[in-house]
């Protein structure tokens, strides 16, 4: 504000000035023909006269742009206050024309634009809410279905199976001994594998997430929690892996319950072993059980179950390995490079 007010009486007085000074030639060459001295004291006293009250007008016109001036920056300072304090509905009066009131038109417009911006980002935050609660809506019921449907297909079927053999062991027992130990024995062998179903049911329904657990000791209680809780003997291999960020290690946890579970379902192993190491900055994660195996062409359900198992690898860069033969086990292995610069940063924001 102090610079404007330098430069416009700057320009005042050069004006000013500039105009004094024609009109005392104008004077001169208007007494020229009257050389004497009484003509020139009369020139010198109108130039003097009409300097004073040129240059009274000239200031009072500067006085008056300068508070007009000053009103207008004025308004357009506290404008700007107001938008920054998120009143954006606010607006700048405009009456004149002039540098500053087209200044004030421009603001005005930016404020439309700004306005119209926020009102877009608050639809659009506002969608996006609407869209995250549908999809989390629809995992959620597709994730149900999923389990009902295995439910049915698995542990329903077998409790059924149950059902009918313990009646009918309980039928034949005094009449045929031989049938009916056959019939508790295969009563045994389905509860066993219904008890599998389940565990892997209960597996699929742990969180996904380690929350603020590191890998490795994620992995450790899920393999302390299942050990011990079926027939099947579990045990693990794990060292602590630094510089993962959260979203590999999600992932990995992810895969690591994937394979236990299909373990659990479909192996038919007594031992089951988990282990996770770093080498060369790889991180190798490996699932391997002791089953039956099984054939990759003939078994679709299993190979769908792998291909997704491969794509969660592949989305974090990583590789994916199965083993397995009839009657030999099966070993999963995952390996994922580890880049700690970008994991470093990704959790330091």
């Amino acid at each position: 504000m102090v610079n404007y007010r330098i430069r416009v009486i700057k320009i005042q007085a050069v004006i000013s000035f500039f105009s004094s000074v024609m009109l005392f030639a104008l004077l001169q060459i208007f007494f020229f023909f009257v050389p004497d001295r009484h003509g020139l004291l009369i020139s010198s006293l109108v130039f003097a006269f009409s300097f004073t009250v040129f240059f009274a007008i000239e200031m009072n016109f500067l006085i008056k742009n300068y508070r007009t001036a000053r009103n207008q920056l004025e308004s357009i300072d506290l404008f700007i206050k107001t938008l920054s304090a998120g009143k954006l509905s606010a607006r700048i009066k405009v009456e004149n024309s002039g540098t500053i009131n087209r200044v004030e038109q421009s603001l005005n417009e930016l404020a439309d634009k700004i306005d119209t911006q926020v009102k877009s980002l608050q639809r659009l935050v506002d969608e996006n809410i609407e869209m995250n609660a549908k999809i989390k809506n629809e995992a959620v019921t597709e994730e149900r279905q999923r389990l009902a449907r295995d439910l049915h297909d698995a542990v329903s079927q077998q409790l059924f199976a149950l059902s009918m053999l313990a009646s009918a062991a309980e039928k034949t027992i005094h009449t045929n001994p031989d049938l009916a130990a056959e019939n508790i024995a295969d009563v045994s062998d389905i509860a066993r594998k219904a008890q599998g179903e389940m565990r892997a049911l209960l597996l699929h329904l742990r969180p996904v997430r380690l929350n603020n657990e590191s890998l490795d000791k994620g992995l450790e209680r899920l393999i302390r929690e299942l050990d011990g809780k079926t027939v099947i003997q579990f045990e693990a291999s794990i060292d602590p892996v630094a510089g993962l960020s959260k979203g590999v290690e999600n992932h990995l946890f992810r895969l690591s319950q994937e394979a236990l579970s299909n373990a659990l379902r479909h192996s038919e192993a007594t031992r089951v072993v988990l282990s996770l190491h770093e080498r060369d900055q790889l991180v190798t994660l490996t699932v391997f059980d002791n089953g039956r195996g099984f054939d990759l062409k003939q078994e679709k359900i299993a190979s769908y179950g792998l291909k997704t198992m491969r794509e969660r690898a592949e989305e974090i860069g990583g590789h994916f390995l199965l083993t397995t033969h009839k009657g030999e086990g099966t070993s999963v292995n995952i390996r994922v490079p580890i880049h700690r610069g970008a994991a470093e940063n990704h959790d330091g924001n």
